[in-house]
């Protein structure tokens, strides 16, 4: 193992309350379990195809950045991230802003694990951030594995060929997440 790709929301930071917040405000009808089930796919995706959820709110990541000023990693995990980036190449894959995730580490003095930051304006698609960073840093697949919450971000992984870690921190529960294929699961 060489490098340890890492989901920002619901991973690193727990987001799922203000996320949902956000999306409520202009998707009045939506429900917090439909819209977790959004994340069993591309979120971007979703977002395109229409149905309930009809669209971000203009400015999303500008009320994202505002409503998590106050949200903190973890100490134990903020730990594990200085231990894991002595022998591993970190980095993040986001379907969130990267200046808004660089902001975040660098407020809770975690940016300096992380080698670096793929965030939703490099591409929609994890599965097109993923292979740009395995390209970049010349790692092979089975070199890398993601640390995800959701069934969708599994998949895009999969797609890549890259394993999963699971962990029940964020947007889906356990057992949304045994459906499919992971390494290993964590536990809130």
């Amino acid at each position: 193992m060489k490098m340890v790709i890492f989901d920002f929301d619901g991973v690193l930071v727990d987001t799922l309350s203000v996320c949902f917040s956000i999306i409520s405000e202009v998707n009045e009808n939506l429900s917090l379990e439909e819209y977790k089930s959004y994340f069993e796919g591309n979120i971007n995706d979703a977002v395109k195809r229409g149905g309930t959820l009809k669209s971000f709110r203009p400015n999303y990541f500008d009320y994202y950045e505002n409503r998590t000023r106050e949200l903190k990693i973890p100490q134990e995990l903020k730990k594990l991230l200085k231990e894991l980036s002595s022998s591993y190449t970190l980095v993040i894959v986001s379907s969130t802003r990267t200046s808004t995730i660089k902001n975040i580490l660098d407020r809770e003095h975690a940016s300096s694990y992380f080698t670096d930051i793929f965030g939703n304006e490099i591409h929609n698609s994890k599965v097109v951030k993923n292979k740009m960073l395995l390209k970049k840093y010349k790692i092979l697949p089975e070199n890398a594995v993601y640390v995800t919450d959701t069934t969708g971000d599994i998949l895009e992984a999969r797609e890549c060929e890259i394993k999963s870690i699971a962990v029940t921190l964020g947007f889906h529960e356990e057992k949304r997440l045994q459906k499919y294929n992971y390494l290993f699961f964590f536990q809130k």
